[in-house]
């Protein structure tokens, strides 16, 4: 079948380099089509993050790299965080596991979920692990067992890795659940690396002659090659050279990759800049990232796994205006009964989300804190946070937050808020 005029602009705009600018002039020319149908395939094209425009710079082929953990774990991930021996089967590590299995059932009943690629937790129940190997899953043994010289022959014949513990299997059900919860949460977490582009634009290097070097914004970024020196402002580019270029330099105006969005924003306003360089741990010049892509809204994700303490906490919360009620459940104690701070943390961070949500406030962290304990929370004492902005600025807010019970004041939290438009 005949490719799409449309279909064919996209192929071709998938084959151009990183960075190219691309126009819709460019493109008809090159491939022959009109304006309006090249017009369409790079909207098309940008719906599905092959491309990016930015204001007064133009159109640009960019390509997603991904940064953080995604899929599932791999066998040596799990032997990583619980610190396991492996008996045999190093080489296949990497693997992606498919599936955990928990060996407390019959082994007739476990062959039914095994498959290639799974990772069967058991004791030192040989025939268990038998079948494991022969469906080519691999083998946690629990309890600090080994494995017989037949269950090492023939898993490493067959490709899969063995590994013991001295963990209980009820432990390291829980040690897996915790960081499979981990890896949830950091796939939903936007960084720099998610909103940044490779552009040139910005960038001049110090070999390369830059006489005639327009910025396109205040600052600029001075490279050596593909190596990050520092950020200057734009001004001062023609007054620098080998010799004094390091008198210019600003070398805190640069973000990792991992640099969670919330960060960038803190950055990006407390410097009041357009971009920001993204710069890898051995220094190397890898994107920008655009105050626009930073500050547009976000709709947070919803993590569908287990109820978290935080979550527990917020379902047996009653809020009314401007001010929380709830009673001390016994898990928000430490050992002596008294309320933790992670627990009193939580119920200040609602209380934060209620005042501000009636000013519109979605994007804000909290600058500084300080803490006033007058009395102990105890146990099942029924207690009420009230809240109070003391001051609203452009940027900043000042708010004070007391715990109440019954007319007397446990304590005191006075708060800076910065927060984002």
């Amino acid at each position: 079948m005949a490719k799409s005029k449309l279909e064919i602009i996209i192929e071709y705009i998938k084959g151009l380099p990183e960075g190219t600018k691309i126009s819709v002039r460019q493109v008809s020319s090159y491939l022959g089509v009109s304006e309006g149908t090249s017009y369409r395939a790079i909207k098309q094209a940008e719906k599905e993050g092959l491309v990016k425009t930015i204001e007064r710079v133009g159109t640009i082929r960019i390509i997603k790299q991904e940064d953080h953990i995604v899929g599932n774990l791999t066998f040596e991930q799990v032997n990583r965080v619980i610190q396991g021996t492996v008996l045999t089967g190093a080489a296949y590590l990497n693997r992606e596991i498919s599936r955990f299995i928990i060996g407390a059932m019959r082994t007739e009943e476990i062959e039914k979920y095994l498959e290639d690629s799974a990772f069967l937790i058991v004791g030192n129940r040989e025939d268990a692990q038998l079948r494991a190997i022969n469906n080519g899953a691999g083998i946690l043994i629990t309890g600090g067992f080994g494995a017989s010289r037949e269950i090492l022959k023939k898993a490493e014949a067959s490709g899969v890795p063995v590994i013991s513990t001295e963990h209980d299997t009820f432990s390291i059900a829980s040690i897996i659940h915790r960081e499979l919860y981990s890896l949830s949460l950091i796939s939903e977490v936007i960084t720099a690396n998610d909103l940044m582009i490779k552009q040139s634009d910005y960038s001049i290097d110090l070999n390369g002659d830059y006489s005639r070097f327009v910025s396109n914004d205040k600052i600029t970024f001075l490279v050596d090659g593909d190596r990050f020196l520092g950020t200057l402002r734009s001004q001062d580019i023609h007054s620098i050279n080998r010799d004094n270029y390091k008198n210019y330099l600003h070398h805190d105006i640069h973000v990792l990759p991992n640099t969670t969005i919330q960060s960038l924003r803190q950055l990006m306003t407390w410097h009041q800049l357009n971009i920001m360089p993204v710069v890898s741990e051995s220094q190397r010049f890898v994107g920008v990232v655009h105050r626009r892509d930073v500050f547009k809204d976000i709709t947070p994700h919803k993590l569908k796994t287990g109820m978290s303490t935080e979550e527990i906490i917020d379902r047996e919360i009653t809020i009314k205006e401007d001010s929380i009620h709830m009673k001390v459940l016994p898990f928000m104690t430490d050992e002596f009964g008294t309320l933790t701070q992670t627990g009193f943390m939580r119920l200040v961070e609602r209380m934060l989300m209620t005042l501000l949500n009636d000013y519109d406030i979605m994007n804000y962290h909290i600058d500084s804190m300080n803490m006033t304990n007058l009395k102990l929370v105890q146990i099942n004492q029924h207690i009420q946070l009230k809240g109070e902005i003391l001051d609203l600025g452009g940027q900043y807010i000042k708010l004070e937050i007391r715990t109440v019970t019954d007319g007397t004041v446990y304590n005191k939290v006075g708060i800076m808020v910065q927060y984002f438009k």
